[in-house]
């Protein structure tokens, strides 16, 4: 049986998730740095000093985020060309509804549909290539 469509929905997942990480890296955190040391102008030097360190800790944490969802990213484009034709592999639906589900709790919407879909398509494949093997 042949996996085009996961192939696809996998790759189309870790461009989404690399644009919305390097969305994340470049502009967000360039961004939150710039709004919060506009919002730091007219404090006093202790608020200044522990707002600087609040606001310099925060963009590590969005740089972070944006670096792991990037790296997962790389991860899904390499699952997505390893994946083979006629096979179940099982590490692979573990990994999808993983990353599906974090898609979720970051809120990311798109990402979670493809991951969804890819998901379902990869497993209802497994099935059937199953009761294939059953039939012979």
């Amino acid at each position: 049986m042949n996996r085009g469509l996961e192939r696809k929905l996998l790759t189309a997942g870790s461009l989404w998730n690399a644009f919305t990480a390097i969305i994340t890296i470049f502009g967000y955190s360039t961004w939150f740095k710039t709004t919060g040391a506009q919002g730091l102008q007219g404090a006093s030097v202790e608020n200044a000093m522990a707002g600087a360190t609040l606001l310099d800790n925060v963009s590590k944490v969005i740089v972070t985020f944006g670096l792991f969802i990037f790296v997962g990213a790389i991860i899904n484009f390499l699952i997505a060309r390893s994946i083979k034709d006629n096979a179940i592999q099982p590490k692979i639906v573990v990994w999808i509804a993983c990353w599906g589900i974090l898609q979720l709790l970051v809120m990311d919407v798109v990402g979670f549909v493809l991951f969804l879909l890819a998901f379902i398509v990869y497993s209802a494949k497994n099935k059937a290539i199953k009761l294939s093997r059953q039939a012979y």
